[in-house]
């Protein structure tokens, strides 16, 4: 933490050597607020650091998909509308699941092994939420 905050010095390495962190060397940290930790970072660490809230960008998906053909306006609808159902920026899905060139052939699996089972958990004690989001609910809604 040291180094972080005083670039222009060294330290002296358990193994003798001598360290420091380049000017031109940045550090990114990612992290999922919906696993509360965030709380939990010392407030010495998170000083030296700046946060970016990364919220799902429907564009990115939309751009990705230019090149795959993969109409993803309906899935776009599904999962602004599930967000909404959700209602916690922080437990929102993201799109990154969906950027896969296969798509078309990936997306029953994707949403019966990952999404569903988040939602089963999410949702735990209001199942028909997640009904309403089920693969066989939402698959005809994915092609407008």
């Amino acid at each position: 933490m040291y180094l972080l905050e005083y670039r222009d010095r060294e330290i002296l390495l358990a193994g003798g050597n001598r360290f420091r962190i380049p000017k031109n060397v940045r550090i990114i940290g990612t992290m999922n607020t919906a696993d509360r930790s965030i709380a939990n970072i010392d407030h010495a660490l998170r000083r030296r650091f700046a946060f970016i809230e990364l919220r799902p960008n429907y564009d990115v998906l939309r751009r990705y998909h230019l090149k795959t053909g993969f109409a993803v306006e309906g899935l776009i609808n599904i999962l602004q509308q599930l967000n909404q159902a959700i209602a916690d920026k922080n437990y929102e899905i993201g799109i990154s699941f969906f950027l896969t060139d296969n798509l078309r052939e990936d997306i029953e699996d994707i949403w019966r092994i990952e999404i569903e089972p988040y939602l089963e958990e999410y949702f735990f004690n209001q199942l028909k939420k997640v009904d309403e989001f089920r693969w066989d609910e939402i698959k005809n809604k994915l092609w407008i």
